[in-house]
């Protein structure tokens, strides 16, 4: 015979079937649970905690190939065209279809969407000018107006998740009760299982595809306004850089993963009212329709490397957010503390003359 125990889902201690109540209760939180409860408890937690979220990629570019001759084939109409290896894209001369070059023959993607360029850039210098304004312990070249100049833009490849999703997660909480008497303080903590479940549709959760560009530097810049979203046009890219995805949609789809949860936990953890302490126990998503977009994003990019560290400020090419980490002049530094110390010690010393100067 098999010795079936079950555990409290509150505190983890053993359950113990009670013949008077006809439930399963906790010696130690005297917690309660109806056996029907416990069996769909018990369902529950068989099922795999975090999963994979499904999604619908396109299938390979059909941009233009390459002749022998070094034309290239237009993927509408089949007409040669000519243009030069360095050409990122072209307006077919026959049908006016847009033609993505250098994507097509490396064997990318030509981005589904893009937003242009709002922010000008003297709008961009000029911020950035501002953000170090004032910063006294800044490298001399930073207030050099010429040295800020080389602030570049450029179209950040992103990738954006789209879905519905069915969301159920479970919390453990605390309630805490205190009192007090004439001899003793007394504290009285109640556990509680919290379930919550709902539905979600998640519309173009961006993963920047780029390894230069760092997660926490791209996401700090959001959100882009997607109302500004239009189709790929070639001549959008005029005057700026523009990079290839060097992390495709299979490598950031973890971290799409990882947003979705974090999203779908914080909104259902946001009703979930009342209590000491919430702490996750397990966590469950899935997800339907799931499409992926190749976008390009327009970013401003300052970079710089001082003292052995790269450091990169960014601007939303779009909605002008920026955000960036600045060095810190270390010899600046030790100089103006030293000129503090020095101005305190002087004070002091005048202070204690006024006080005391006629105190032997």
């Amino acid at each position: 015979m098999d010795f079936v125990q079950y555990k409290c889902p509150c505190c983890g201690a053993p359950l113990e079937f009670s013949p008077k109540t006809q439930k399963l209760s906790c010696h130690s939180c005297d917690n309660q649970y109806d056996l029907e409860v416990m069996e769909e408890y018990e369902q529950e937690e068989r099922l795999e905690g975090e999963q994979d979220l499904e999604w619908e990629y396109r299938k390979e570019a059909q941009g233009a190939k390459r002749t022998e001759e070094g034309l290239y084939i237009c993927p509408s109409c089949g007409a040669e065209i000519e243009a030069d290896e360095n050409t990122v894209s072209t307006v077919c001369p026959y049908c006016d279809n847009v033609v993505v070059i250098k994507a097509a023959s490396t064997g990318e993607f030509e981005p589904d969407v893009m937003i242009p360029f709002m922010v000008k850039g003297d709008e961009a210098r000029k911020k950035l000018l501002e953000f170090c304004k004032g910063k006294r312990l800044l490298p001399k070249n930073f207030r050099d107006r010429s040295y800020l100049k080389n602030i570049r833009g450029c179209y950040v490849p992103y990738w954006l998740f789209d879905c519905k999703a069915s969301a159920d997660m479970s919390f453990n909480a605390t309630r805490v009760r205190m009192w007090s008497d004439s001899e003793y303080d007394y504290v009285d903590t109640s556990y509680y299982l919290v379930s919550r479940a709902g539905t979600m549709e998640f519309i173009h959760v961006p993963v920047d595809g780029s390894v230069e560009m760092d997660d926490s530097t791209t996401e700090s810049i959001e959100p882009f306004d997607y109302n500004g979203l239009t189709s790929f046009e070639p001549a959008y890219l005029a005057g700026y850089e523009t990079d290839k995805y060097d992390v495709d949609e299979k490598a950031a789809e973890a971290r799409a993963k990882q947003r979705l949860y974090n999203t779908a936990e914080q909104v259902l953890r946001g009703t979930v009212q009342g209590y000491e302490s919430v702490i996750v126990k397990k966590r469950h998503l899935a997800s339907q329709n799931g499409k992926v977009l190749y976008a390009l994003l327009p970013v401003w990019l300052f970079e710089t490397v001082y003292g052995g560290k790269k450091y990169q400020f960014a601007i939303n090419g779009q909605t002008g957010k920026m955000v960036g980490e600045l060095p810190v002049d270390k010899g600046a530094f030790w100089k103006y503390l030293c000129g503090f110390t020095a101005i305190g010690t002087l004070v002091c010393s005048i202070l204690g003359l006024l006080l005391f100067g006629g105190v032997l």
